[in-house]
């Protein structure tokens, strides 16, 4: 099964963000941090937002983070969020010689998303080892960012 680039992105913005839990982050900081253009942070964000996965804060001081801590997220519950939630109709036999390949397929779509499932968002540091936080949360200067 592949994965759209907007699933990618969310799981690449939560660990932005997980790394700098409880602290607010601009829309912005995590743009520049996580090479995602502006435009892509914000319509992810804003759905994952939608799917309770973050809070956002209007105003001057505002900014998002995550809604609860890292090691309560699983890498499921982002993807989930993106991709089909169920195993796609055309999986479902047609006549009764397809039972067998739909049984296969559905059991194949399930296989996918357990190991996602039991993997947290905590388990994740994709800022490499040298990235170091400043107090407002951006990253220091020649700090390095590792893209997963």
């Amino acid at each position: 099964m592949w994965l759209n680039q907007q699933t990618l992105d969310a799981i690449r913005i939560m660990a932005e963000l997980a790394a700098t839990w409880p602290t607010l982050a601009r829309t912005s900081e995590v743009a520049a941090s996580s090479g995602i253009t502006m435009m892509n942070v914000q319509k992810t964000v804003y759905a994952l937002g939608q799917a309770d996965l973050l809070e956002t804060v209007r105003g001057r001081q505002g900014g998002v983070r995550l809604s609860r801590a890292a090691d309560r997220i699983s890498i499921g519950e982002i993807v989930r969020a993106f991709e089909p939630k169920d195993c796609p109709a055309n999986f479902l036999p047609r006549a009764e010689a397809d039972a067998a390949l739909a049984q296969l397929m559905f059991k194949a779509h399930r296989g996918f998303f357990q190991p996602l499932e039991t993997a947290l968002l905590s388990e994740f540091d994709i800022r490499g080892p040298q990235a170091k936080r400043s107090v407002s949360g951006s990253l220091d200067a020649g700090a390095a960012v590792v893209v997963v």
